[in-house]
């Protein structure tokens, strides 16, 4: 097997053997190498012990980003790679970093150490693919599965849980069976793990192009990280429902969400509609206001969270033709285009929906106007008119957008002031 590595790497293994000592490429490079992708993250492990490793990269900027646990990050060129001693793990009792590692001079040791068979190989431009593991034939099997004792593997690190699941959703590997089992038997120590690492896992899971395959084979695991679900399972046509969306919308993290929960929690109510012009005054429906607290449990940033729940808020909507400028101004085109995508991987491409994805372009690319500063007139115009600063003037701003936006009236100055004048009475002055 032949990896193109680029030269930067090529030259890092190379100054480390001029200097006596052992190195290999080792990791998800390999691994990808395997599948015939193009290689990732560059990862070198070496014989060399961490003091080492800095010597022979003393010419080069380095960063001793994990170096109690051996690992140096260098950045040769444009290129920035990790170089890692060889070592044994002691224990993890906090399931995610080893107390002690242990330097060692055996690449073999080093690599049964490893998570999975797929990232416990090794590769060398002369001495070609070390796999001890099996690595390469589970590959080629598109099977993941754990390196030795599985049990042990999860112990060590409860993340590998997820690890495994985000795995199959990017790879579309199944996992094998006594992998699986131990996940399942070890998967109670999520509960130890940071809600920030759990959020990162099951976010790259999501928008990976295997995730609702993975999802359907696999959705006991997920339910592990996310219990919200939990009903969501229960209900076979509900869940089914879930990952059609999942599968069939683009992926995009705050989409993925919202497609996954949309049909979480029972709609006993009508579908909200717009409160134009601002959403947040529309209560949330129950499957947004769990998607709310789950992703606030997980201590998402609060962007993703509120365009994840604005999707799942209104992806039951119903927006018409006429309305969908005020959808477009109350929400953006981003929202808005998201919320057809999620309407289309639900129930379809449909007449209506290609004419509203079709109307929302022509406007974008229009330039038609959505916010007040679109507007030809401003407060400045409407004081000259005779209104006074405040609420008044503001309420006069806003009905003179809506009439703008559902093409009342023409966005010309003219028009807007002849429009505002003719408001102006005693008491909407103040």
């Amino acid at each position: 097997m032949a990896i193109a590595l680029p030269p930067e790497a090529r030259l890092a293994l190379d100054l480390l053997e001029q200097a006596g000592f052992e190195a290999w490429l080792v990791g998800g490079s390999v691994r990808d190498a395997c599948l015939g992708l193009p290689p990732g993250d560059i990862d070198l492990a070496t014989s060399a012990l961490p003091a080492q490793t800095q010597a022979v990269f003393a010419g080069h900027r380095t960063f001793p980003t994990g170096l109690s646990h051996g690992t140096l990050t260098v950045k040769i060129g444009r290129l920035t790679l990790e170089v890692t001693t060889y070592r044994v793990d002691g224990d993890y009792s906090d399931r995610r970093h080893p107390d002690q590692v242990r330097f060692v001079r055996d690449i073999h040791q080093d690599l049964a150490r490893r998570d999975f068979t797929c990232n416990a190989m090794a590769w060398h431009p002369a001495r070609g693919l070390l796999d001890p593991c099996g690595g390469q034939a589970d590959c080629r099997r598109g099977l993941l599965r754990a390196v030795g004792e599985p049990g042990l593997r999860f112990e060590e690190d409860a993340l590998r849980v997820l690890r495994a699941l985000r795995f199959a959703c990017q790879l579309g590997f199944a996992i094998e069976e006594g992998t699986l089992r131990a996940m399942m038997d070890k998967g109670q120590g999520l509960g130890s793990v940071s809600a920030e690492r759990i959020a990162g896992e099951l976010n790259r899971a999501l928008v990976s192009g295997h995730s609702a395959a993975a999802l359907a084979r696999y959705p006991r695991v997920l339910l592990l990280a996310l219990p919200e679900l939990n009903s969501l399972f229960d209900d076979p046509a509900a869940w089914d429902a879930g990952l059609r969306r999942l599968r069939d919308t683009p992926a995009s993290l705050p989409l993925r969400w919202a497609a996954l929960f949309v049909d979480s929690a029972p709609q006993v109510d009508p579908p909200p509609g717009l409160c134009w012009p601002d959403p947040g005054a529309t209560p949330l429906r129950p499957a947004a206001a769990l998607l709310e607290a789950c992703l606030a449990r997980l201590k998402q940033p609060g962007a993703l969270r509120a365009r994840a729940v604005t999707l799942a808020q209104y992806a039951r909507s119903d927006i018409r033709p006429d309305e969908l400028p005020l959808w477009l101004s109350a929400l953006g085109y981003e929202a808005v285009d998201s919320l057809l995508a999620l309407r289309q991987a639900g129930e379809g491409i449909s007449p209506e929906l290609a004419a509203l994805r079709a109307q929302s372009a022509a406007r974008r690319e229009g330039g038609a106007p959505l916010a007040l500063k679109d507007l030809a007139i401003s407060g400045q115009d409407l004081l000259a008119l005779g209104y006074q600063e405040g609420q008044v003037l503001g309420q006069a701003l806003e009905r003179l957008l809506k009439l703008v936006l559902t093409g009342q009236t023409d966005n010309s100055k003219e028009a807007l002031r002849a429009l505002a004048r003719s408001w102006l009475h005693p008491g909407a002055r103040g």
